[in-house]
């Protein structure tokens, strides 16, 4: 086996979470070494239970955890651990980071902005409007979008970044990212997987324990460059990736609420303490010193209109994010030279700009 199996196995045995892993690294080194440690030797191991011995023991089996990786790679997930180079820099400032990580899609972008975005599970209409309108705002101006996929603030959220072109939306579960939950989101996560990604640190068939989610609060945050709190009561769980955020010295956004109603109450604690207040998508754009074009959604309807069909079928999938010739030509289904003449007619028209070779993006 090589080195990542052994991470992959060692992230995979039953009883084995991310203290303990962190434990068994520090005595032997690597994940080979932990592989290859005799039943005495993990004695040395103080946090390590006699049943969490006999799991590691009987787990080295080479044939089926190369069984298992394979059957999860044929499942379109993919898994990196901490020495790779694909494994988040933002989680590795993280104290208790996990050693691996499970996604399907993608993992979200080191260096491009992003906002998380949580909430209360029982959202009044007005807080999901927000939360849709939010997410749909940040999403157009380049900035991925992070929550959990919970009912109410956080599901609605990722549908305003979904409804938006180039949208990018990120899901941390509390479950392995084989199982949907809550079920009633399953479209929503299928589009996430392709128009960003599904992570966990919890290895596959892991079912929704309660104590997994304030687990993956942590990572919601540690994702982000900053988050937004809408409708958060005393006690939420936002309130939990609010403080976490702080922790890890991420900038707090609110929207403000009716101090007569509770739904309100730990979201208007946190502007007492400091956190941004926001009424507008500015708000967050300045707390993050970003520096996009604020009416990019405004100027995007006022151009449409003087457009023909195929001009507004090119410029509805543009944003400030720069996007190559030929994936602007797959998913607007034209020929390449089509889609490059429409592009020029929209440069033409002091709507779109080269940059770099053959990339596309709203003129600034």
């Amino acid at each position: 086996m090589d080195e990542k199996m052994h991470a992959f196995w060692l992230c995979n045995i039953m009883g084995i979470g991310s203290r303990k892993i962190k434990s068994l690294l520090e005595c032997f080194g690597s994940p080979e070494e932990v592989f290859l440690a005799k039943g005495e030797e993990l004695l040395k191991v103080k946090n390590l239970r006699e049943k969490d011995r006999e799991h590691i023991v009987s787990s080295r089996n080479p044939e089926w955890i190369k069984k298992q990786y394979d059957s999860m790679r044929k499942k379109g997930i993919h898994f990196v651990y901490w020495q790779e180079k694909a494994y988040p820099e933002k989680l590795k400032r993280l104290n208790d980071a996990p050693y691996g990580l499970y996604y399907k899609g993608k993992l979200p972008g080191d260096a491009t902005p992003c906002v998380a975005v949580v909430g209360a599970r029982d959202a009044s209409f007005e807080g999901k409007s927000l939360a849709g309108k939010f997410g749909y705002e940040l999403a157009e101006n380049g900035i991925q979008v992070i929550s959990g996929m919970a009912r109410g603030i956080d599901i609605s959220a990722q549908r305003g970044v979904l409804r938006a072109s180039r949208g990018r939306a990120y899901s941390v579960l509390g479950t392995g990212v084989d199982i949907c939950y809550p079920r009633q989101h399953i479209e929503d996560f299928m589009m996430m997987q392709e128009n960003g990604g599904v992570i966990s640190e919890f290895p596959l068939k892991t079912p929704p324990l309660p104590y997994h989610f304030p687990m993956r609060n942590r990572l919601i945050s540690a994702f982000s460059d900053g988050i937004l709190v809408i409708e958060a009561g005393k006690g939420s769980g936002s309130l939990i990736t609010a403080e976490q955020g702080l922790e890890q010295g991420k900038e707090i956004f609110v929207i403000p609420g009716n101090i007569m109603d509770p739904r309100y109450d730990g979201s208007n604690e946190l502007l007492k303490n400091g956190a941004v207040l926001v009424t507008s998508i500015r708000d967050i754009l300045d707390g993050l010193g970003l520096f996009f074009d604020r009416d990019v959604i405004e100027r995007k309807k006022k151009s449409e209109v003087m457009l023909e069909t195929a001009e507004k079928i090119v410029y509805a999938m543009l944003s400030l994010e720069p996007v190559h010739l030929a994936q602007i030509a797959e998913e607007t289904g034209m020929e390449l030279p089509h889609a490059m003449e429409i592009l020029l007619s929209l440069q033409i028209k002091n709507l779109v700009q080269a940059i770099g070779n053959n990339y596309f993006m709203i003129k600034l």
